[in-house]
């Protein structure tokens, strides 16, 4: 290693090294044919040791790019924490009131389902051409709960999040309802 005044030289792996007085870093490409400064993420052989640059400033605790993805996850985790603490309403309730509010409506007829009518699960008024049963009961459908009237077809309309829908007893209107 030469040095003259503050400035140095030196050969490290067969790489020339060079080092100016404002703590600059060059190695020699001998595939280029010229001096390359060095700099953090540059294509460089191994600097010689004891040969650091100044410290390369890091960005602060608390930027943009660390708060945002932190405020993003701790809002995720919140809003999943409120989703399973508060429940999300009694779905069953809701299902006996929309299933008693059926009553005395009357159901249109949709195709079939293995050999079984199946019908729409909004009323239409019962003097319309469409109209194929009447609901004239509603019942529970858990286990040991009575059965439909003689005459009346029972009728389950499907609600999300209940294990049991009550059982609408239609009687039909109209000759195949």
């Amino acid at each position: 290693m030469t040095g003259v005044g503050d400035a140095s030289e030196t050969t490290h792996r067969g790489v020339q090294w060079r080092r100016d007085a404002g703590s600059g870093i060059s190695f020699y490409d001998a595939d280029g044919d010229r001096w390359v400064r060095w700099r953090p993420g540059v294509d460089a052989p191994p600097r010689p040791p004891g040969w650091t640059t100044e410290r390369v400033p890091r960005p602060g605790r608390w930027t943009r790019w660390r708060v945002i993805p932190l405020v993003l996850v701790v809002g995720a985790v919140v809003i999943a924490v409120i989703q399973v603490l508060r429940p999300s309403g009694n779905q069953t309730a809701k299902e006996a009131k929309a299933s008693e509010a059926m009553l005395g409506k009357c159901l249109a007829q949709h195709g079939t389902v293995n050999g079984h009518p199946r019908y729409s699960s909004t009323p239409v008024p019962c003097d319309s051409a469409e109209a194929a049963v009447k609901i004239i009961k509603v019942i529970p459908s858990t286990p040991g709960s009575p059965l439909c009237p003689s005459g009346a077809i029972g009728v389950e309309l499907l609600y999300n999040g209940v294990e049991y829908p009550h059982v609408e007893c239609a009687q039909p209107i109209r000759p195949g309802g």
